[in-house]
């Protein structure tokens, strides 16, 4: 279907991550389909009222979900979006949603199902199983000053990386940006009283660092793009943060090596969707 979904629970981050969404589908030409899971325990109502109802169904989580999204967007540019509300879990919702879609967005933060989205259970399985890149949207991200920045992607020469980088491209091209592409590595260390680096060998992997990032874009169609890179002796996270300051994307890939070793379960992903002062997008290894 080629869609862009996005996750809706009332939230100001999902209202924040529609916004965001409907941008990226004009970039894009997609339509966007605002999804709402709900559950007689999980219930949405019209301005965020809280309070349970017995006979609770389908036809009032549409008219919560037609709320959010004219609150979020504005009557005339809600009527563009579509909306589907599931009974059934919000991950599995929108795992199901995934299936087909160019692209799933969500909120950094969320009620009810989607609540502490970056470290809950709903996060880990979309980001682990959604067959489409993930965007996580903080509120305030969506609005800001940034869309013009280039679209930055870290690259460590996996296969993952690589998948990443072919979708940051496309996406620097429909936005008509600059690409930025980052490496970072760390340097050898001798022990003694103090661990010192050493020299040489940072030198070494230095220009080795070089020669990876020319070897990727290399093997990349680049036409139309304006290219830089950066290779940044650091933490992962820190050069990927670092090179996000003015960006209007970060996007990483589902699995990495080296300094991105473990993205989706250790402190990398974690570290670069909660403090990016933009939206950051997970590329499945094998798109």
């Amino acid at each position: 279907m080629d869609e862009i979904v996005v996750g809706m629970d009332g939230s100001p981050g999902a209202a924040a991550a529609l916004r965001w969404a409907v941008a990226e589908g004009r970039f894009r030409d997609r339509p966007v389909t605002a999804v709402m899971a709900w559950g007689l325990l999980d219930q949405h109502h019209p301005g965020g009222d809280r309070h349970f109802d017995p006979d609770y169904g389908d036809e009032m989580a549409g008219k919560a979900l037609a709320a959010d999204v004219e609150a979020a967007l504005g009557a005339e540019a809600a009527a563009d979006v579509g909306r589907r509300t599931v009974c059934d879990l919000p991950a599995a919702a929108l795992l199901d949603a995934s299936d087909g879609a160019e692209m799933i967005v969500v909120g950094a933060r969320g009620l009810g199902g989607f609540r502490s989205l970056l470290l809950g259970s709903v996060s880990d399985q979309v980001l682990h199983h959604a067959t489409c890149p993930v965007a996580v949207v903080r509120v305030g991200a969506e609005d800001g000053d940034g869309r013009g920045g280039p679209v930055v992607v870290g690259i460590d020469g996996s296969a993952s990386a690589g998948g990443a980088l072919r979708w940051a491209i496309a996406e620097a091209r429909v936005r008509d940006v600059p690409l930025l592409a980052v490496h970072a590595w760390q340097p050898a260390f001798v022990g003694g009283d103090a661990f010192l680096p050493v020299p040489a060998e940072s030198d070494a992997m230095d220009e080795s660092a070089g020669h990876l990032l020319e070897r990727s874009l290399a093997a990349e169609d680049t036409s139309g793009v304006t290219v830089r890179t950066v290779r940044e002796c650091s933490g992962a996270a820190t050069a990927l943060l670092d090179a996000a300051t003015e960006a209007s994307l970060v996007v990483v890939g589902s699995r990495g090596q080296g300094g991105f070793a473990g993205l989706l379960l250790g402190s990398v992903s974690q570290h670069v969707a909660r403090h990016a002062p933009c939206p950051t997008v997970v590329v499945p290894h094998d798109r």
